[in-house]
């Protein structure tokens, strides 16, 4: 009790930099190499200290950025002006030859990178002069552009991280509107780019600190030591700081997706109306009123409200315990049966799982609850060593998601953990890659999520809202849906 009085009553003086953003992080970034980031903290960061020919923007639509433009001259080949004067912060030119420098790494297996997996299908990529960039496809790739956005300016043949001494601090130039100064165990330091061709950051400093338990992390806000924390304090945190009137918090849909995963391998999971029974047993509002603290929306799809892809009439699972015993009654299953439900030892994860096995016993089903550290957990979803697991997918922009998770040919070591095969799913998703019109596209995915949320072989739980909580000397703040950190840039302090 004293400890939370603590925590949530001292005050809110801002003790940062007139000059500065200081962000609370809960991980330190893997790898602020654009080549080799795979974390979100890393990507995050990485929109800050490089730029791409295109990029998502606040509409989840891809536009140009360091292109001028670009035109699809056939299904297979693309064509992209960059915009004339582009320079890295040494003053040095960019052209196109960085692009094909960086693809031609990316698309080397000896190189490491991956994001190999997405420029595979990249049969040539040619620079017919310093600005036009041509890039020809082996096959139509309907999901290109959006891969594209992940492909930095980097200097030529820029060294590999593992290149470099142990103790390095150096990164691959960026033409970002920030470059990092600093790197340190638990700190980076980031410098505004005074001569980016478009954004003009307003602060002049942004100091990520890592700070990963989540009461320091408040108390550090509280106290005036951090001004912002984003995506990145327990829900109980956020209930309580959303009260202080020397914070301000906000709030927004965002793309985050939260599921359970079902092991159609098993012999009690293969049975579709026992996954059904499962979908209906489980209180998606309760949860999220009470533990979520009504910061996330239910999900019926992958796909969130905010895609231009998301299907809304597809089969939803509304809490429903008598039409789960129902389901459960006519699978032809002996009840009470026991089900394994792994989850990572996040408190949070741990929690919701053991209110869903709550709500699973009152229609039959056992729980048995194991959590496992990350490594291992991980290791056990991408094996199959599961019968039910929770996990999120991130950042779900293009609906080829769905062949990645679903396609039959990506049972594991493939992202298919679930060991979903439907031959009329694996021959819509082939096809919606392919389908550059996205009218057709639009329907090719309609149907996929129709027939999946029939086959149940995720239960989509919620989408995660964005939230923050800041000093009430930062003005301006919004979300990009991504969550990404470029609407820092527009960032001010009083």
């Amino acid at each position: 009790m004293i400890g939370s009085l603590l925590l949530f009553g001292c005050s809110g003086q801002n003790l940062t930099p007139k000059d500065s953003l200081v962000i609370a992080i809960d991980a330190e970034p893997s790898n602020l190499d654009p080549r080799f980031a795979l974390d979100a903290t890393s990507q995050r960061i990485d929109t800050l200290l490089y730029d791409a020919l295109v990029m998502i923007d606040n509409n989840l639509q891809i536009v140009p950025h360091l292109a001028l433009n670009w035109k699809t001259l056939n299904d297979t080949t693309y064509q992209f002006t960059l915009r004339p004067n582009l320079r890295f912060p040494d003053g040095s030119p960019i052209t196109a030859d960085h692009f094909v420098s960086t693809l031609k790494q990316i698309q080397d297996p000896n190189f490491g990178s991956p994001l190999l997996s997405g420029f595979k299908n990249v049969e040539k990529v040619t620079a017919l002069d310093p600005l036009t960039l041509e890039i020809r496809l082996k096959t139509p790739q309907a999901s290109f552009l959006t891969d594209l956005t992940l492909i930095k300016a980097m200097p030529m043949q820029a060294k590999e991280q593992k290149d470099l001494p142990k103790d390095s601090k150096e990164l691959p130039l960026g033409s970002g509107p920030y470059q990092l100064v600093t790197k340190e165990p638990n700190t980076l330091k980031l410098k505004r780019n005074p001569d980016h061709f478009k954004f003009n950051p307003k602060l002049e400093n942004l100091v990520f600190k890592v700070i990963k338990d989540d009461n320091t992390r408040v108390l550090k806000l509280k106290k005036g030591e951090v001004d912002l924390i984003q995506n990145a304090l327990n829900y109980d945190s956020l209930a309580k700081l959303s009260k202080e009137s020397t914070l301000s918090f906000t709030k927004s849909p965002g793309i985050t997706y939260a599921y359970l995963g079902l092991n159609l391998k098993d012999p009690l999971l293969k049975n579709k109306k026992v996954r059904q029974a499962i979908a209906y047993a489980i209180h998606r509002e309760e949860i999220i009123e009470h533990l979520l603290e009504n910061m996330a929306t239910p999900a019926n799809s992958i796909l969130s409200s905010q895609n231009g892809y998301t299907e809304p009439a597809v089969r939803s699972y509304t809490y429903d315990p008598q039409k789960a015993k129902k389901l459960l009654k006519e699978s032809g299953v002996s009840l009470p049966m026991t089900l394994i439900f792994k989850t990572s030892t996040d408190i949070q994860a741990v929690n919701t799982a053991r209110l869903i096995s709550d709500h699973l016993k009152k229609v039959g089903i056992m729980v048995e609850l194991r959590t496992h550290e990350w490594g291992t957990f991980f290791n056990d979803i991408q094996t199959g060593n599961f019968q039910l697991f929770s996990s999120r997918w991130v950042g779900v922009t293009d609906p080829d998601i769905l062949y990645e998770i679903f396609h039959s040919s990506n049972v594991p070591p493939g992202k298919n953990r679930v060991f979903y095969m439907n031959p009329k799913v694996d021959k819509l998703t082939s096809e919606g890659r392919i389908t550059l019109n996205i009218q057709k596209r639009k329907k090719i995915y309609a149907e996929v999520q129709k027939i999946v949320a029939e086959d149940v072989p995720y239960i989509s739980l919620w989408h995660l809202n964005n939230t923050a909580v800041y000093s009430t000397h930062i003005k301006g703040f919004y979300f990009h849906p991504q969550a990404n950190y470029l609407p820092f840039l527009d960032l001010s302090k009083n």
